[in-house]
């Protein structure tokens, strides 16, 4: 197993805004989404929701709504904090014994994939990887960032973000999501939002 994966669910050095930026943002677009067909029409009866955050309370608000959205579809949702910890980074191992003891059957994992900010002459950008593949292959990244400043910030930032649903029992990619959200100050409003969209979307491609 490569170092990268060991890191499964750590912060690096870089740091992470992730979904914390989408806490002042609103008006969120899908702009791609496609599922594996050999998951379409095959709903995942329990799931784990897992928001990519160090902000612990955009954390629990994002997976306590996306565990109630769930719960309406019939599927049997938990949400990560309360079978992982609250804690942002911990080891793979860690992460795969809860995923076991959990017994769910797929995991639901959104996070911000890259930060933009409007300026007067070149752009600042954050840029998050996670180019695994797997569920853990691709988790052992997405807490690295890299970070270039901009000059003279004018404008709004705008964030790109991605979920993914994976079957836990193999690491298989299920669908994919990739929405684009500008900037607005209402918090309660942009996550709403946000997680009906993403929750549409899949229920439409009928993964869940």
């Amino acid at each position: 197993m490569s170092p990268a994966a060991k890191r499964w669910l750590g912060i690096s050095g870089a740091g992470i805004a992730a979904l914390a930026l989408l806490a002042g943002c609103a008006t969120s677009q899908l702009v791609s989404q496609q599922a594996n067909p050999d998951y379409v029409g095959k709903h995942f009866k329990s799931v784990m929701v897992v928001a990519v955050t160090s902000d612990d309370l955009i954390r629990r608000t994002f997976e306590d709504r996306m565990v109630v959205m769930l719960g309406k579809r019939g599927a049997k949702a938990i949400p990560a904090y309360d079978a992982i910890g609250s804690r942002g980074r911990v080891d793979e191992a860690e992460v795969r014994k809860a995923v076991a003891r959990s017994g769910v059957e797929g995991v639901i994992v959104t996070r911000v994939t890259r930060i933009d900010r409007s300026t007067g002459t070149v752009p600042g950008a954050t840029v998050y990887l996670g180019v695994g593949t797997g569920f853990y292959g691709y988790y052992s990244t997405v807490w690295d960032a890299v970070t270039i400043a901009p000059e003279k910030i004018t404008g709004p930032s705008w964030t790109v973000s991605e979920t993914r649903l994976f079957d836990a029992r193999n690491g298989a990619l299920a669908w994919t999501g990739i929405m684009d959200t500008r900037e607005n100050d209402d918090l309660s409003a942009a996550l709403t939002q946000y997680i009906e969209v993403i929750f549409d979307a899949m229920v439409s491609d009928r993964v869940l």
